[in-house]
């Protein structure tokens, strides 16, 4: 079973990201945790009055359903889907959490990009580049089938000859 950490800005966008590294992944069993950064309060004014943690508001009841909708499309594949927030913003404090957490990939395409969904949102490029964490870069993407002007005619020719018959038989 694998720990895998999906970097989330908490729109359905992280979620295309989740069933692209499930489809990458094979057969294999996940274990997910769609994760977020957040700058470290500095001043104690600051923690006194942010009574909220940050990220309250963003977890929506329709991220949350989205995480269910991943179980359910992946019953298989995936474990479990969680949600893990950090505070920091250095290598060795998320080295600290993807060791405590047991993570041992990391989905961070090349074309990612970061949006910062809240003030104390933290780019997690460096962390994720420094954290000698295997990261998932590219994505094998399925070659689609290109359906010809040909092999369409036949499909009509066909359905029609099907039609001729059944209106033959009533």
């Amino acid at each position: 079973m694998r720990n895998v950490l999906v970097p989330t800005d908490f729109s359905t966008a992280s979620f295309d990201l989740v069933e692209k590294a499930i489809q990458n992944m094979g057969e294999q069993v996940v274990n997910i945790t769609m994760f977020h950064a957040f700058q470290i309060p500095f001043f104690v004014s600051d923690l006194i009055r942010n009574q909220r943690q940050p990220y309250h508001d963003l977890l929506t009841d329709t991220f949350r359903n989205n995480c269910k909708q991943i179980k359910q499309q992946f019953p298989k594949q995936v474990s479990s889907i969680v949600f893990r927030h950090l505070y920091g913003n250095t290598p060795v404090v998320f080295r600290h959490f993807v060791d405590a957490n047991d993570i041992d990939l990391i989905v961070y395409p090349e074309q990612y990009e970061f949006v910062k969904v809240h003030p104390d949102s933290v780019n997690p490029d460096s962390m994720f580049k420094k954290s000698r964490v295997p990261l998932l870069r590219q994505f094998k993407i399925k070659q689609r089938r290109v359906v010809t002007i040909p092999e369409i005619r036949a499909v009509e020719e066909e359905a029609v000859a099907m039609l001729k018959l059944l209106n033959a038989q009533s």
